[in-house]
């Protein structure tokens, strides 16, 4: 019978190096996968901690391909594009670190011009303990030959260890007491028992020299499985992406994805000159968190408010499915036929286009004092090269003119915008701080052919040097912001606020008054300004919502402020005076009016007819409440004589009719009778001519609209 090939484990070398795959970052060979195969390659090569953090290769040698070229968002990310040369048949490896992975996952594009991408594949989270869950033994039994010789009971090996060799079955692995010549050196050791095939047990003490040959194929193939899972545990964090493609001839791929990156800054400096002229130059400050070494990579920065989202893609999620029990009941027995039968009834943007002014790497602006002792600065030294710019519909882009070649971890700066810009220097006066000085600005207009992102911006004077920091945010194209960096003490602004009201204009329309009141808030700014020199005062006034506002010295409005501007010379004072005003109408039924209402009324006309009519309409409800006020005490007197009438003949029931008294409360009665026929006839006459008086009163609201004027 021809012998077969095992898998060897000597005790001393290779089981030693079985356990040294748990330590060292090694990428280890797997003969029936390409991947593995490139995995065997790497592991020739060196440890996997002297590669890139992130490298393309293609089968069967890795060829490293470096990033190219890096568009770096404000949103926090980093889209890398890389391409590499692949000869026919042949696919992609990328190697990227663990926490990547997801957004590889979500965002990788492959270029291929000439094929398609078959599929990726990539070891899951804990390729190492999937593995090791279908296999009799642990990594950690895989390290010492004695307990995996445990685990493979009933398994046909052979094993050589002190000049002698056993093969068989595998029993088990026991730990004796073995004395040596010394009656005081004794130590334990580990002893195989095999079984034979004439059927005897043979043993053997497991030296450091012993030599394990598995002669079962299926174990022997299920322990290389797990030496490899070792190896490829050793980059725990990192994976290596396959990428399949779907062609048979040499060309070049591209590569491109989004990674989380660095938010890149911008910090400005701005040379205030004559003239409402300035020097703005910007300047980039960006890291390289790649991990690797950038050389001569083309950087392209975007700004702009992109979403950018997050998904665990690589995390494994479990649909929960609802238990049901288990049914194992009888059947009830069906009830026997005795009745007879019966019939029933689914942006793109623009390209660059070279910008109109120069946007390139300048050097940092370097002062000169004057020889005289007076302050000044000389102008910085103007861009070399221009850069290349583009406005999209969300954002814009600035590639810079020159590739960057950048260390890994280290950081870099360069001018990326340099313009002659539109500066106006101004104080500008909040209401709402806590200070009667304004603060020092400077009102920036971009010019350019992009919009400008927010940074930090210095401020320097031609005479004085550095005169402040201020914040800018982003500058559309075209549109103007105020950077304030600094406050202006020798201007004060102290303001005055009054309340007022009035009523606008009355009208008569069907019976219904309407009015229209008028509230003001009043106020004076007034201002001193500074003894040495200028100043353009720009007052934001807070805007009311709902509120009209008006000022003979408003020059713009915002969002939050109306902005007042004020020229003031030297020394000089002035007042500005701000007005909002909010209309609200109140409207009520003539026929509801008092006479003390329609007087007040007539009295806020502010035209001679409307108050006319209403004079005519508070007289003509007088005499109706005199009226009024006559039935009622009509009313009251017949019910007084009523209750009189009651009273009487209370009395009347307690005395003999025939007595002197019976006979007073007889004439008494007869009076209070009278009296109620009296008051009854009154009323009647009363009611009538409150009819008229109301149907007068009626008549004269029905003329009284102001249409018919």
């Amino acid at each position: 019978m021809q012998r077969q090939k095992g898998l060897t484990i000597h005790s001393t070398a290779a089981a030693l190096a079985v356990a040294a795959l748990f330590g060292a970052a090694t990428v280890h060979a797997a003969p029936e996968s390409p991947v593995a195969a490139d995995a065997a390659t790497s592991a020739q090569e060196g440890p996997a901690s002297k590669q890139p953090a992130s490298t393309v290769a293609s089968q069967p040698s890795l060829t490293p391909a470096p990033i190219q070229a890096i568009t770096l968002s404000s949103g926090g990310l980093a889209e890398i594009t890389r391409s590499a040369q692949v000869d026919k048949g042949q696919s992609l490896v990328l190697d990227v670190p663990l926490d990547q992975v997801n957004d590889i996952l979500k965002s990788l594009v492959v270029s291929d011009p000439s094929g398609g991408v078959g599929a990726i594949s990539l070891d899951g989270l804990s390729p190492v303990h999937e593995t090791f869950s279908r296999l009799p033994f642990t990594p950690e039994q895989l390290r010492s030959m004695p307990q995996l010789l445990q685990t493979l009971q009933g398994v046909h090996v052979r094993v050589s260890s002190g000049g002698r060799s056993v093969e068989g079955a595998v029993l088990g692995v026991d730990d004796q007491w073995l004395r040596s010549q010394s009656a005081t050196d004794s130590r334990s050791a580990p002893v195989l028992s095999v079984l034979n095939q004439e059927g005897n047990i043979a043993v053997l003490t497991l030296g450091t020299d012993a030599v394990l040959d598995i002669k079962d194929t299926a174990m022997r193939e299920r322990v290389g499985r797990a030496v490899a899972a070792s190896s490829r545990s050793l980059g725990e964090d990192m994976r290596r992406i396959a990428i399949k493609l779907e062609s048979d001839d040499a060309r070049k791929v591209g590569l491109s994805y989004s990674v989380p990156a660095p938010v890149w800054k911008t910090a400005y400096r701005v040379i205030m000159g004559e003239q409402n002229k300035a020097r703005m130059q910007a300047w980039v400050v960006l890291e390289n968190a790649t991990g690797e070494d950038w050389d001569k990579v083309a950087v392209t920065l975007s700004s702009g408010a992109p979403v950018t989202l997050a998904q665990q893609l690589f995390q494994r999620y479990w649909h929960t499915r609802q238990e049901v029990p288990v049914i194992a009941q009888s059947t009830a027995a069906p009830m026997p036929d005795n009745e007879s039968a019966f019939s029933g009834g689914d942006q793109s943007m623009r390209a660059f286009e070279p910008s109109a002014r120069a946007m390139a790497a300048a050097p940092i602006p370097t002062f000169k004092r004057a020889q005289a002792g007076a302050g000044g600065m000389a102008s910085p030294s103007r861009a070399a090269n221009e850069a290349v710019t583009a406005e999209g519909d969300i954002s814009a882009q600035y590639r810079l003119p020159e590739p960057i070649s950048l260390a890994a971890g280290q950081t870099y700066s360069s001018p990326f915008i340099d313009v002659q810009a539109d500066a106006e220097r101004v104080s500008v006066f909040n209401p709402g701080s806590d200070t009667v000085h304004p603060v020092a600005a400077v009102f920036l207009k971009n010019t350019t052919q992009a919009s400008l992102p927010p940074g930090i911006l210095t401020v320097y004077d031609e005479a004085q040097g550095y005169v402040g920091d201020a914040q800018l945010s982003g500058i559309p194209k075209g549109e103007s912001r105020m950077a304030k960096f600094a406050s202006d003490r020798k201007v004060t602004v102290v303001s005055e606020t009054t309340p007022e009201e009035e009523i606008g204009q009355i009208s008569i329309t069907d019976g219904v008054l309407h009015a229209t009141r008028v509230a003001r808030m009043v106020t004076v700014y007034a201002v001193s300004g500074a003894e040495d020199g200028a100043r353009t005062l720009i007052i934001e006034h807070p805007r009311r919502e709902g509120w009209q506002f008006s000022s003979d010295s408003l020059a713009s409005s915002t969002a939050s402020s109306h902005r007042l501007r004020l020229s003031l010379k030297a020394g000089a004072s002035a007042k500005v005076k701000a007005v909002a005003e909010q209309k609200r109408g109140e409207t009520f039924a003539l026929v509801d009016a008092d006479q003390q209402e329609l007087l007040h009324w007539s009295g806020m006309a502010n035209d001679s007819d409307t108050a006319e009519r209403l004079k005519n309409l508070a007289q003509m409800r007088g005499a109706v409440a005199e009226v009024e006020s006559a039935l009622e005490k009509l009313n009251a007197d017949t019910q007084r004589a009523v209750e009189n009438q009651a009273r009487i003949r209370a009395n009347m029931a307690s005395v003999p009719d025939q007595s002197a008294l019976g006979q007073r409360y007889v004439f008494m009665l007869e009076q209070e009778e009278d009296l109620i026929a009296e008051l009854d006839k009154k009323m009647h006459e009363t009611r009538k001519q409150l009819a008229q008086s109301q149907e007068d009163m009626s008549a004269l609201i029905r003329t009284s609209d102001s249409s018919r004027s």
